[in-house]
């Protein structure tokens, strides 16, 4: 039996010794800054919020003896987000073992935790079942959300117009319940044609051979199911299981294909391509293999379609490979796709989900937080910036799962555990070319606006490709003129760097205008608190 003291002394042991979180940091921007931001390790990117787990629930499981919030007993995994068109407005939709987290990030210095969706699948004694891996993606202000070994999960459908409306944190109820599968590891929404994807569905309904489950979402609240899809003999045990998957109209090289709806599948042994164009009849394309293959997981597209990174989830834990590799795929052929590099960075970090947006690459590094890398030339990535998100290293499985790095103005969300949310922002040097040069007037070589949001002041800079009298005007949402920012002439070549002062500016959005003797363009920014 353990003393009153023993007791004691082995609670305040139990408290030195767990990571020591803070309640999140709001409010304003926290510069990485020689190399640390708020405490984390950092290059080349800005903490803008963090929400640690006390503050994505709306139970309170109290504070320790040194007043730290105790942490909840769920863990953190995938995401995605959401903007509603007419408002503007822009959320984030964070998953959970035990259900999902909803967060409004319209001001992104000062998330707000509007609710939570429980789990559909429950236990024995009626309370959500935990999943490790949830999964939700976006179609028509409508959530589709999955989870891994769930039975009778099933596809939960939430109309996320709901969110607009809320005033304090709720538990939120499904919308309608999809249930022709029983759990999916995942679910992929190829928003131009409205269809659904599940993939890695198991248990009861139909499980299309752990491949394609296809639904049409023409209903977006009453989703039809369309089709089914596998290759037998991709994945561990001979199956046709995919993992992850990206559906696109493909508009890439091979001019066999343009216009046609594809899947490129993470089958755990293969790169499975697949025509879904008839949901009636689907067919493989081609099966590509690499070397050192231990678990296919997930990859993303270019832009242009033209080739694929992809990440294998246990080369790095089982020693296949030296260092975190990351696979770039050249799909000029569907037909016969090549592996042309394999990048392998200076740590043995596990990759999980990656992204592509403009010329960067985001991607989950587990214990290493979110790595970007520049890939302007696909073949030859360079690592450009990173935030560690993981405060310990009690498990090379904790840390960044996933991230969402199609938020406004360059901004990207990243999911930790056991750490939370976070939202960040990239130098502005990384992501210029995120705003292409066919987005500017030709006589424009570069417009940026930057910190955005800001909060005490940012910055306009300017090149042009040929002599103009420019005016610069900061207006507000009705096209009013409040400030004159720089009215002269802008030599060819010449970068124009003008303040943006905040004081005697409300929080709210503003506009940037800037016209020239033969253009006129606008960037929005955003005044925070």
């Amino acid at each position: 039996m353990l003393t009153t003291n023993r007791f004691a002394a082995l609670l305040l042991a139990f408290f030195l010794a767990a990571p020591v979180y803070s309640q999140g940091i709001s409010g304003a921007r926290q510069v990485c800054d020689s190399g640390t931001a708020a405490g984390f390790d950092c290059s080349n990117v800005d903490l803008i919020a963090w929400m640690d787990r006390s503050q994505l629930t709306t139970v309170s499981f109290g504070v320790d003896p040194f007043g730290n919030p105790i942490q909840p007993f769920f863990g953190i995994n995938d995401m995605w987000g959401w903007e509603h068109d007419e408002s503007g407005r822009s959320f984030l939709i964070v998953g959970r073992t035990d259900g999902t987290s909803f967060v409004e990030v319209t001001d992104p210095y000062n998330p707000v935790f509007l609710g939570e969706l429980p789990s559909s699948s429950l236990n024995s004694q009626g309370q959500p079942r935990s999943a490790v891996w949830r999964d939700m993606k976006v179609y028509a202000d409508h959530a589709y959300i999955v989870a891994d070994s769930s039975p009778g999960h099933g596809v939960q459908v939430f109309d996320l117009t709901q969110l607009l409306t809320v005033s304090d944190p709720q538990v939120f109820s499904m919308t309608n319940h999809y249930t022709l599968i029983s759990s999916a590891h995942n679910i992929v929404i190829n928003e131009d044609t409205g269809f659904a994807y599940v993939v890695g569905a198991g248990g009861a309904g139909e499980t299309c051979g752990a491949g394609l489950h296809m639904i049409n979402l023409a209903d977006p609240a009453n989703p039809a199911f369309e089709g089914c899809y596998a290759e037998f003999g991709t994945s561990r045990g001979g199956g046709g299981y995919t993992h992850d998957a990206q559906c696109v109209v493909y508009n890439g090289p091979d001019e066999e294909w343009e216009e046609k709806e594809i899947c490129v599948n993470s089958n755990e042994r293969s790169v499975v391509i697949t025509d879904v164009t008839d949901k009636q009849a689907p067919s493989t394309i081609s099966i590509g293999q690499y070397p050192a293959t231990e678990y296919t997981h997930q990859g993303w597209l270019t832009e242009d379609h033209r080739y694929y990174f992809q990440g294998d989830e246990l080369d790095e834990a089982r020693n296949a490979v030296g260092n975190t590799r990351t696979i770039v795929w050249d799909l000029q052929d569907l037909d016969d796709p090549i592996v042309v590099a394999e990048f392998l960075a200076e740590r043995d970090a596990i990759d999980h989900n990656m992204y592509v947006r403009g010329h960067l690459l985001f991607q989950s590094q587990y214990v290493d937080g979110l790595r970007i890398l520049d890939v302007s030339d696909p073949a030859n990535p360079v690592e450009v910036g990173f935030f560690d998100t993981h405060l310990s290293n009690n498990s090379v499985w904790d840390g960044s799962w996933s991230n969402y790095p199609f938020m406004k103005d360059n901004m990207v969300a990243v999911t930790s555990d056991p750490e939370g949310l976070f939202i960040l922002q990239p130098a502005s040097s990384l992501v210029t070319a995120i705003e292409t040069a066919e987005s500017l007037p030709s006589s424009v070589a570069l417009l940026d606006v930057y910190p955005n949001p800001f909060v005490t002041e940012s910055l306009v800079e300017i090149n042009m490709n040929r002599t103009e009298s420019v005016r610069i005007e900061l207006v507000d949402m009705l096209g009013r003129s409040l400030r004159v920012l720089f009215d002269g002439t802008l030599a060819a070549g010449e970068t124009l760097r003008q303040y943006v002062p905040g004081d005697n500016l409300a929080a709210g959005l503003y506009v940037v205008r800037v016209q020239g003797e033969t253009f006129e363009t606008t960037r929005r920014i955003l005044k925070s608190q």
